[in-house]
């Protein structure tokens, strides 16, 4: 009898730790695209996304940026992948596909300041975080803990 009450605690805490390993599993690839950051990064003010103006000189920061992005993330064991497109004359294109589906793209503009990465997306959408290169990806926001890695598609 001693064995088998034994036997009934060990299988009770086996099931609980894979509960609760699932639990954090789902949570932790549960990534919000770039649009639903928190608050206290985001701003919102109408918007309404005026034609480029003439294309000058940019900056390297910038000039690193151009090109087509993409962030892939498993959400419930399905690949999520949102694209950011980064235009030389400051235009900006983002959407996420799924397997089931494909977001409408949103445009605006972006800009860089330093070492920080402006999007200002129709919607009423202004993100402003900062962004680094590491090795040949872009890793945005830059923000302990909330790191996200995109690699390009294509310049």
């Amino acid at each position: 009898m001693k064995s088998n009450t034994t036997w009934v605690c060990i299988m009770s805490i086996v099931a609980a730790l894979v509960i609760a390993v699932a639990e954090i599993s789902v949570t932790a690839s549960e990534v919000e695209p770039i649009l639903e950051k928190a608050p206290v990064l985001m701003a919102q003010v109408p918007v309404t996304p005026e034609p480029a103006p003439s294309i000058g000189p940019i900056s390297e920061n910038e000039r690193i940026l151009v090109g087509h992005w993409r962030k892939t993330t498993i959400v419930f064991d399905q690949p999520k992948d949102e694209h950011l497109v980064l235009h030389a004359d400051g235009t900006a294109e983002n959407w996420i596909v799924t397997v089931s589906s494909r977001s409408a793209t949103t445009t605006g503009r972006w800009n860089v300041e330093g070492k920080t990465l402006h999007l200002l997306l129709e919607g009423n959408q202004h993100i402003s975080q900062p962004f680094t290169i590491h090795e040949e990806q872009l890793v945005f926001p830059n923000i302990p803990n909330r790191r996200r890695f995109w690699e390009r598609m294509e310049r």
